[in-house]
């Protein structure tokens, strides 16, 4: 087990793989819960992104196969996927190949967006920060802030003591394994502030049942900005 990320893998280099990039989501979403998560996430993402220009072009950072970009595609929107996994982004390009042009991907940290000359009008990124100690999740989320002009979604698992019970459980059952870097309310307050970002709304996937959370943000305008006449 690595002393940083509190499994005896590396997030950043784990899915740069392509046997463990094609199973993803049949290891992830098989099962009935699986199943079950998927398809309420989903809804959600569709919610998320509600009332944006059918035109906008949204950056999905991390893009993993492409699983969430397709619901993104289906609602009209273009989509940039960014992921550091070129091999996901293989999986994320036959997956959605069928929508052409209106998909795009480029193999990149998302730390370092700034650098590479995208722009989005708004952005996702999902199941990817609960990977990553507070510090390292603030730099991914700053990283695509950076190169946001408008709504920003992302996901997260909350800190509970309700959830602390479940996920001790699940450890201990032969069950998917739970998020390592879930936040306290604080500590998401925190995120989300050093981001340069605001919160709009939140929506649980699954009440009581699951500590994931679709948190909706938008852009903080610059410090001294006019309020009005």
């Amino acid at each position: 087990m690595t002393a940083t990320y509190g499994k005896n893998w590396n997030p950043a280099d784990h899915y740069k793989d392509d046997t463990i990039a094609r199973g993803y989501d049949r290891k992830r979403f098989r099962g009935l819960s699986g199943r079950l998560f998927n398809a309420l996430e989903k809804r959600l993402i569709r919610r998320a992104f509600a009332g944006l220009a059918p035109d906008s072009v949204i950056g999905d950072v991390p893009c993993g196969t492409g699983r969430l970009a397709e619901v993104l595609l289906d609602s009209g929107f273009s989509v940039v996927g960014i992921d550091i996994s070129p091999h996901m982004l293989a999986a994320a390009r036959d997956r959605l190949s069928r929508f052409g042009e209106r998909f795009r991907d480029a193999t990149s940290d998302a730390k370092a967006l700034a650098d590479t000359g995208h722009r989005f009008d708004a952005a996702l990124c999902a199941r990817v920060l609960m990977h990553f100690p507070l510090p390292e999740q603030i730099a991914f989320l700053r990283g695509v802030a950076a190169v946001t002009d408008g709504r920003l979604v992302f996901t997260q698992g909350v800190d509970t003591a309700w959830h602390r019970v479940r996920r001790w459980l699940k450890r201990a059952l032969p069950l998917q394994r739970p998020a390592v870097f879930p936040l306290s309310p604080a500590d998401l307050r925190q995120l989300i502030e050093a981001a340069g970002l605001r919160e709009i709304t939140r929506y649980r996937v699954l009440p009581i049942l699951s500590e994931s959370l679709v948190i909706v943000t938008e852009k903080m305008p610059p410090a001294g900005a006019a309020g009005g006449d």
